[in-house]
This record gives structure tokens, C-alpha cells and sequence, in this order.
């Protein structure tokens, strides 16, 4: 066969599955035919019918089947070799052909025979046989027929053209849940889940098929994670839109409407080149059923176009999704697709909500509670206020305000305006009530104080001193908080002294507060932190207690004393206010985290993020507190919660929090294997980068971006970030690291073949190592590197003596340094190619820790050198050892 199309073949096939892998293929069948390469044209067909049904397009897979189907019954001993893969591919038709209403239903009928009688003269089970069956006999409807061939799929003896034993039970889960037999669903995928899944579609198709079955059986732990650990698998795969229907619909059932809004925004642009129409309709129909639920009103983004009212969008997705129907029962001649359809449609809810996170079920809980509470206290009498009038109104609004009751005191200063005429006001009436004015509008920093400034002018002309210095001290703490320092600590400091020793005593601890809050704003924490630890006058209701408390935790914090911030926050969670307590629990969150107590920082976080959801003015208190969650999530291994916790955190976090969410969002991607999304974040990142942002962290974020693409074989692109990487490291005067990502950027080079390119880039770094001190730790392994390096790139050159030399001088350096892993890689290439008989490797293989990746390595190698040497009795007595041990 032809070296150049063998290489572009296996350059396409380790591409992923998508148009990329398809029109590479496309190509190599071309050149193949070109070529009269009548084998190697053979097997890329159907290899393009692999990447085309698992690329999304199954189409386009019937017509190179087909010519492979003319060229097996033509010449079958000529594609012998090929008669698994030939056979397996196969089974691809009745499936595709059931997905597409214009193709006959007599075709794939036609299809199943002939399958039936090849499998029959290959002297296979009938095991797929009868699978396929059922699935046409499922798609129409023919309840009957696909009993029957359910049970002799059931009972037919498996071989190697079954479905693997993670994809062929899960076709048998779609057919138990159709029937009803939800328990005995669950139960035939105990042994699957737990067992070992090889297959590139498992375990997410079977936690997808189980999701109905879950629900049924009550198993709600169970079907969130399904949900969870499947769409994340699922959703950035091509091809899979009706599995995302499945999980649509299974949002819109347990209550999480707005959780499937956000699937169909992101899937709807797969509608417009859909995988079949079956696709198509499955989708359509789940979408409308979610919009179906949600605000007519709201705004559902769109593909290229401007955003559509829910309820629109819902019956045109139930419109397309009853057209497609009919096509199909057109083609079988029955109404089965259309009733299933408006079942659909109209479905009720599985449960009325099921929380898909731990934040999720205690915000419900707090829901559920507080609506009890809402009940019992709707039966009891309410509490008669006494009546005010005049002057009182005033009094109530000042204890109302000390109290957290800003809308009573609202309402009792509006009441006096009401009832109290100007003229009838004193100027003592006048100065509390811009006090008044001056608190409630303390969002409008310049309205507060103009207020008390009119306040203290009157307060000076009555000659009320305690009155004056309280406005005083309101517009120092005003001022400082609007970084005026100087005057606001003028202004304020003096009278905020007076009023805690001298004012009223429940006034006092509030005082105290405030200038702890003065002297925060001015960078003075330890003053703030004395003050407020000193003993004196205490807070009588414990939602004033809590906010000295979550005062106190911050600066603590600020001051990295987090043992006694954590000690601090204790009084706050007596507090009777949500907010309070949500704020509490991430400041305790945060300070664990510190203290590297992420288990019991999630805890709290999860607290702190459930008190506050929903609530007005919170968004990014919530979203802060979701991004600290994240980061516990991530120290404790739970990368999947940690992903979308970060993830809900996005729309809302900006600037540098922003930046801190992606970077958890990367290494969460890194440890779930989704090195997509991982990269999609680095260049998030990137593009937002400021533009002083430090060289060294420019670096290491495109270093980042670099091993991303190496991992996901995009080499050639990586070449060129790596060196960019360096060249950032470079400007940070970090030489040791600019080494590290050239040897990177060379490694890359050489997977793509250009050795040349990589010997220059790895010796490019010889003069930055040789201006290092040669003994420092750090340059002997980066030196050491640069030889191991040279040696991998001299023996892909095929030019063994070079490998060997430089493989020698690498060990003794990484000997020197006492890199132990490194110094035995470097030592198992000199015995393998720097000599050609077995002492070596045995003197090696005798030193290496039994059952180590190096042990095997070296065993196996010289199980090899032993054979070529004729002692052949030695040799297989090793690999009897070597294959019982592993």
C-alpha cells in the first residue's frame, strides 16, 4: 500500500469525530481510487462510514456503504481481512435508515434480511440481528414484533458483532422503559455502571436512557447525578442532539424549566444541519414542551438572529416537531410517531422539583420552610402596633432604621410628613428629618451628605450637641467610605469617641461599629480590629451583633489572622436574617479555605449560596460565593461540581473574579478530560487579558494553552504557542521557565514528524543553561532535559550513536541532581540501543521495584533481547512471569 495515503489515513483517524474527520477521510478515499488502491479505498470507506455515523452526518454513510457492500459481494476473498469491521459497519443501516422518512420503510426491511443471511452464512449469532429488528419494530410502533425480538435478542448467545456492554444494554433500557419495566431498567444497568466501559459512548448513553427510569423508581440521587455526570459527556459531541432532547425534557419535567432553557439556546444552532430529521423532531418536541413552562414573555436567544418570546418559539419548535411526525407515519404506515409526539407536548412533570445541586436543594428546603412558616403565621392574629402620631413618627422611624426595618421607617417618615405640616415643624423636626433623608438615601452618597449637613447646621442653631455629633459622625464615616480620608477622619473620629463612651446605650455598640468602618477605610485594620474587640456596651439583638461580627471576621481576614476570623463569625449565624447568615457562611468559607479546610468551606459556601439565592441586589454576592465553592469543590476532587459551580458564577462575575473562575473552570476541564472547554477558557482568558499584566503569568497561561493542544494532537499549533509561552518568560527574566516551554515547543515539533526543527529549537536553549550556575538543582534537570530531548530526536533520525551519546550525558546529570525516574528512563535506552546483548536490560530489570511501568517496560524489552539472542527458554519463562504479574 501506498506509505503516503497509510500516513494521511492514520492522520485522519486520530482526528475526533466531526466534518474535520470526515473530509479527511474524504480525501484519502479519493487518492485511494486515484491510486487503484481497490484495499486501502475498500477500508477508508468504511471508515469514513464510522466518522460520518459517529460524526453526525449518518446520511451521508448509506452511499459509501454501499459501494463497499458492491465490492465485498463482488471479490469477498479480496477484503477478507476486513470482514469484521465491514460487518460491524453494517449494523449502522437499519438504524440510519429508520431516522430518515423519505427512505422506504421496504429498505430497511430489505436491509435487515440481507443482514440476517450474511450473518448467517459468516456463521454469526443472530444476537445483532434481532436487535435491529427491535429497533425498526420499536420505531413504528409494532409493539408485538418488538416484544418478540426483544426476547430473542435477550436470549441469543452474544459475539463480537454484539454491541459493546455498556451500548447493547442500554438499547435494551429504551425498549424496558417503553414498556413500562422502569425497576427492571435500573436493575440491567447495575452491572454495566460498575463495571469497566471501554466504548466512546458510555457510560453517558446509558445514564441518558436511565434518566426516566430513575425518576420512576423514586431514585432522584441517582437520576440528578445521571443527568449531571451525562450531559457534561454529551454536550459538546457532535451528533448527539437527540440525547440532548432527552435531557431537556427530562429538566422540564423536574422543574428546572429555566435549566433547559439554557440547553436549547445552546443546541438550537444544531437544528439548522441537524443529524436526521428523528433528531430534529425529538428535539423540537422536548424544546417546546420546556418553553411551554417558562414566561411566554421571556426572551430565548437565537442563532444568528434576534432573540424570540418563549411562548413563540415554543409553537414553532411543537409545529415542526408534529410535520416531522407525520412524515415519519407516513413512511410506516401507522400514527404511532404522532401520538408519542403529542404525549410529549402536552406532558405532565415527572416531580415538582428535583435540585440538581446541594445549593440547589437547601435554597428549596429554606423554600419550603419558609412557606410553612408564611402558613402557620397567616392563622395566627397579627400583632397590633400602637398607634403614633405627630412627633412619634419620628421616633418609630429611628428605632425602625436601628432595627434593619428600613421600609417601616420609610413609611413612619412619610407618616409624619403626612400628618405633620411645614409649618407646623420645629427645627428640631426638620434636622431628624433630614437625618431621615440622609439614611435612606445613603446610596446616593452626595444626597446623605447634603442631608446632614443641613442636619448639623440646624442641630448647631438649637444647640442639640449629642444630635451634632451623631450627623458629625455620619458624614465622617460618609466621607471615608467615599475615600476622603483626611476630612472624614476630621470630621468623624472625635465624635465617634464621644458617642461610644457618652451616647444612649443601645446607641453605643452601633458607634463603636462605625468607626471600625473609619478606620478600615483609612488602611488602619489593627485600630478597626481594637476597637471593636474592646469591651464595652454590647449589641442587644443579634442582628446587629452579626453585623459587628462579619465586620470583625473581614478585617481579621485582611490582617491573615483566619483562626480568630473564623472564631469571630460565631454570633452572626444567631442572626434571624438570611442575608446576614449568607454572608457569614462565606466569610467562614473563605477563612477555611485559607486555613486548607476545604471539605468544611464547601459546607459553608454551599450555606451561603443557598440563603441568598433569588434575592434582589445579591447576584454577586451569589456569584462570588459560587466561585469560593468551586474552589473547595476543586481541593476535595470534586471537579464535576466545581465545574458547574464556576460555570453559574460566569454571567455575572467581572474583572479580576472573572479571570480567578475561568482559571478554576481550566483545571476543573483538566481533571474531567475536557480539554476542549479547557482551552476555549485559556483563550477567554487571553483575549481579556490586561495590558499589564505580568510577563511570567502571560507565560504560564500560554504554556497552558500549549499542553491543551498537544493533548488534543494539535502539535502543529502548539509549536508556535510554546514559543510565544517563551518569549513571555523571557521578558519576565524567568530563564529556567523560558528553557522548560522551548523543550516543550521542540517536543511538539518532533511529534509531528520535524525533527530538524526540534533538534534547532532544543539547542537554541544551550546558551540561556550555560550563563545558569551549572550546580543549581534547576539547571541540572532543565540541562539534563535538553540531552534527553536531543536523544529522543536522534532516534527518530534513526541516528542511534547521537541518541546513545546524549542519553548518556543525560543520565549523568540526572544522576548528579538525584532525579531517580528520569535517571532510569535514561539508563532503559542505553541498555536497549546503546548494546545488543541482554546484560544490561537484566541488570536493569533486576534493580527496578517489581511491578513499576518501568519494570514492565524493561521486561518486555528484554524478553525481546533474549529471543533475538536464541534463549528462548529464559525468554518465555519472563514473559510467563511479566503476563501472571500483570
Amino acid at each position: 500500500m501506498n506509505p503516503e495515503l497509510i500516513d494521511l489515513l492514520q492522520r485522519a483517524e486520530n482526528a475526533p469525530y466531526g466534518k474535520v474527520r470526515s473530509a479527511l477521510l474524504e480525501d484519502v478515499v479519493r487518492r485511494a481510487d486515484a491510486a487503484s488502491e481497490a484495499e486501502l479505498a475498500f477500508y477508508s470507506r468504511l471508515s469514513l462510514v464510522t466518522a460520518y455515523v459517529m460524526g453526525g452526518e449518518p446520511r451521508k454513510s448509506l452511499v459509501p456503504f454501499a459501494r463497499c457492500v458492491a465490492a465485498w459481494d463482488a471479490e469477498p476473498d479480496k477484503y477478507r481481512e476486513y470482514s469484521h469491521l465491514f460487518h460491524w459497519c453494517y449494523k449502522y443501516a437499519p438504524s440510519t435508515l429508520s431516522k430518515f422518512p423519505e427512505v422506504p420503510l421496504d429498505r430497511a426491511y430489505a436491509v435487515l434480511d440481507d443482514m440476517e443471511q450474511r450473518w448467517r452464512l459468516s456463521g454469526h449469532s443472530m444476537h445483532a440481528v434481532h436487535q435491529h429488528r427491535w429497533l425498526v419494530a420499536h420505531h413504528i410502533g409494532d409493539k408485538e414484533t418488538a416484544a418478540e425480538q426483544f426476547r430473542l435478542w435477550s436470549t441469543a448467545p452474544r459475539d463480537d458483532l454484539s454491541d459493546c456492554v455498556g451500548c447493547d444494554p442500554t438499547s435494551k433500557v429504551h425498549h424496558l422503559n417503553s414498556v413500562g419495566r422502569t425497576a427492571d431498567a435500573v436493575a440491567l444497568a447495575v452491572n454495566v455502571l460498575d463495571g469497566q466501559l471501554t466504548c466512546a459512548e458510555q457510560p453517558q448513553q446509558m445514564l441518558t436512557a436511565l434518566l426516566p427510569a430513575y425518576v420512576a423508581e423514586g431514585m432522584y440521587d441517582e437520576a440528578v447525578d445521571a443527568h449531571r455526570k451525562a450531559y457534561r459527556l454529551l454536550r459538546n459531541r457532535v451528533g448527539e442532539l437527540s440525547e440532548h432532547a432527552d435531557h431537556v425534557e427530562f429538566l422540564a419535567r423536574t422543574g428546572n424549566e429555566l435549566k433547559a432553557v439554557e440547553l436549547i439556546e445552546r443546541h438550537a444552532a444544531e437544528l439548522a444541519d441537524p443529524p436526521s430529521p428523528y433528531a430534529e423532531m425529538a428535539f423540537s418536541a422536548s424544546a417546546s414542551l420546556a418553553l411551554s413552562r417558562v414566561d411566554s414573555d421571556l426572551e430565548i436567544r437565537q442563532p444568528q438572529a434576534d432573540a424570540v418570546p418563549a411562548g413563540q418559539l415554543a409553537e414553532r419548535y411543537a409545529a415542526r416537531a408534529l410535520e416531522l411526525a407525520a412524515q415519519f407515519d407516513a413512511r410506516n404506515g401507522t400514527t404511532h410517531r404522532s401520538e408519542q409526539i403529542q404525549q410529549l407536548l402536552t406532558a405532565e412533570p415527572w416531580v415538582e422539583y428535583l435540585p440538581l445541586s446541594e445549593t440547589a436543594r437547601r435554597a428549596q428546603l429554606r423554600k419550603e420552610a419558609q412557606s410553612e412558616q408564611a402558613e402557620q403565621t397567616a392563622v395566627e392574629q397579627p400583632v397590633e402596633l400602637p398607634p403614633a402620631s405627630g412627633r412619634e413618627w419620628l421616633d418609630r422611624a429611628e428605632e425602625a432604621w436601628r432595627n434593619f426595618q428600613g421600609a417601616d421607617a420609610a413609611a413612619a417618615w412619610e407618616a409624619f410628613e403626612r400628618e405633620v405640616p411645614e409649618s407646623e415643624r420645629t427645627p428640631l423636626d426638620r434636622a431628624r428629618l433630614l437625618d431621615g433623608q440622609g439614611l435612606a438615601g445613603a446610596d446616593d452618597p452626595q444626597v446623605a451628605l447634603t442631608a446632614w449637613s443641613e442636619s448639623l447646621a440646624l442641630y448647631d442653631e438649637i444647640g442639640d450637641e449629642v444630635r451634632k455629633l451623631r450627623a458629625r459622625a455620619r458624614i465622617g464615616r460618609m466621607l471615608c467610605e467615599q475615600g476622603q480620608l483626611e476630612e472624614g477622619l476630621a470630621t468623624g473620629e472625635e465624635p465617634l469617641r464621644w458617642l461610644i463612651a457618652n451616647d444612649e446605650p443601645d446607641r453605643r455598640a452601633a458607634w463603636r461599629d462605625s468607626l471600625g468602618i473609619v478606620y478600615a477605610q483609612a488602611g488602619r485594620f489593627t485600630d478597626a480590629i481594637q476597637v471593636l474587640t474592646e469591651p464595652g456596651q454590647a449589641h442587644t439583638r443579634p442582628e446587629h451583633a452579626a453585623s459587628t461580627a462579619i465586620l470583625l471576621s473581614n478585617l481579621l481576614m485582611q490582617e491573615e489572622r483566619f483562626e480568630e476570623a473564623d472564631a469571630a463569625l460565631v454570633v452572626a449565624f444567631d442572626s434571624p436574617h438570611d442575608t446576614q447568615r449568607s454572608f457569614a457562611h462565606h466569610l467562614r468559607g473563605r477563612t477555611r479555605l485559607e486555613l486548607e479546610r476545604p471539605a468544611e468551606a464547601a459546607e459553608d459556601l454551599i450555606e451561603a449560596v443557598a440563603l441568598a439565592t433569588g434575592v434582589p441586589g445579591l447576584e454577586a454576592h451569589v456569584a462570588y460565593s459560587q466561585l469560593m465553592l468551586a474552589r473547595s469543590y476543586l481541593l476535595t476532587g470534586r471537579p464535576l461540581e466545581a465545574a458547574e459551580s464556576a460555570e453559574e458564577s460566569l454571567s455575572v462575575l467581572t474583572d479580576d473574579a472573572l479571570a480567578d473562575a475561568r482559571g478554576v473552570l481550566i483545571d476543573s476541564y483538566r481533571m474531567l478530560g475536557e480539554n476542549e472547554s479547557a482551552l476555549t477558557k485559556v483563550r477567554e482568558l487571553l483575549t481579556d487579558v490586561s495590558p499589564d499584566a505580568h510577563p511570567a503569568w502571560l507565560g504560564t497561561l500560554r504554556q497552558d494553552e500549549g499542553i491543551l493542544l498537544e493533548q488534543l494532537d494539535r502539535d502543529d499549533e502548539a509549536v508556535d504557542i510554546f514559543l510565544a509561552a517563551a518569549e513571555y518568560f523571557g521578558a519576565a527574566e524567568s530563564p529556567l521557565q523560558q528553557v522548560q516551554a522551548v523543550r516543550l515547543a521542540a517536543q511538539s515539533a518532533r511529534y509531528t514528524g520535524d525533527s530538524t526543527r526540534a533538534a534547532e529549537l532544543v539547542t537554541s536553549v544551550g546558551p540561556i543553561l550555560e550563563a545558569l550556575p551549572s550546580a543549581d538543582h534547576d539547571v541540572i534537570f532543565q540541562t539534563a532535559g535538553a540531552h534527553w530531548d536531543l536523544a529522543l530526536i536522534h532516534l527518530q533520525q534513526g541516528d542511534t550513536a547521537n541518541a546513545v551519546a546524549q542519553a548518556d550525558e543525560a543520565a549523568d546529570l540526572y544522576e548528579r541532581g538525584g532525579f531517580e525516574d528520569q535517571y532510569l528512563n535514561a539508563q532503559l535506552l542505553l541498555a536497549e540501543h546503546g548494546t545488543e546483548d541482554e546484560k544490561a536490560l537484566e541488570d536493569l530489570f533486576n534493580s527496578l521495584p517489581a511491578n513499576s511501568d518501568l519494570w514492565y517496560r524493561t521486561g518486555y524489552l528484554l524478553v525481546d533481547r533474549l529471543r533475538t539472542t536464541s534463549k528462548q527458554d529464559a525468554a518465555a519463562a519472563l514473559e510467563t512471569r511479566l503476563n501472571s504479574e500483570s
